[in-house]
């Protein structure tokens, strides 16, 4: 039970750090100035629900059919790569839009398509694929694709909900920051694991 805990823990918390000033929780935000509030949410949650179930498949495949010393390794390199590439990268997302929602037919459809393909292959995802492959099994998968899938979601919420109330008190820097230590940190405690270092 406590091994589930900690994969729903994690991959709640590393995955909703990360999206923080994400493309995708931007592109949420843009969303939600098109399209009524109900529509985004329920368009980003199908989107999400699917991303995380495919990366679930995809690293419970890979934690069942390699050796758990080179997975949990590879994961952790993986994630210590993620905090670096989150530290170097630059995101342009000051751009300001006007809101002005307009009400759609296909909103939810346009919504679902829009995410899925601005999340495909995202650290989100890749992170999300090392955690269910590092904590493996039905139940392991199943904690992980629940985390992640929470953590998007509560993290596109603040986009829905205007992002302003942690954006204006974090800059687009400090959150980025707090994701790459997070990842930095989660790799490095994997690799721990995997070399049973004390």
């Amino acid at each position: 039970m406590l091994p589930r805990m900690t994969a729903f823990i994690t991959a709640f918390l590393l995955v909703c750090v990360a999206e923080m000033a994400d493309k995708t929780q931007l592109l949420t935000l843009c969303l939600t100035c098109r399209y009524p509030v109900r529509k985004v949410l329920l368009g980003i949650t199908l989107a999400i629900s699917l991303l995380n179930l495919g990366a679930v498949a995809i690293g419970g495949l890979v934690g069942e059919f390699l050796p758990v010393t080179p997975v949990k390794i590879g994961a952790g390199l993986l994630f210590i790569g993620f905090g670096i590439w989150t530290l170097v990268s630059t995101n342009g997302a000051d751009e300001e839009e006007s809101c002005e929602t307009s009400p759609s037919r296909g909103a939810v459809t346009a919504v679902f398509l829009a995410f899925l393909v601005a999340e495909l292959g995202d650290k989100t995802q890749l992170a999300t694929i090392s955690l269910s492959a590092r904590f493996s099994g039905f139940g392991g998968a199943a904690t992980v694709w629940l985390g992640a899938t929470l953590g998007m979601l509560a993290a596109n919420s603040l986009a829905i909900g205007g992002g302003t109330l942690l954006g204006n008190r974090l800059s687009e820097r400090t959150l980025k920051r707090a994701s790459a230590v997070l990842f930095i940190a989660f790799g490095l405690w994997t690799l721990a694991d995997a070399l049973n270092i004390p």
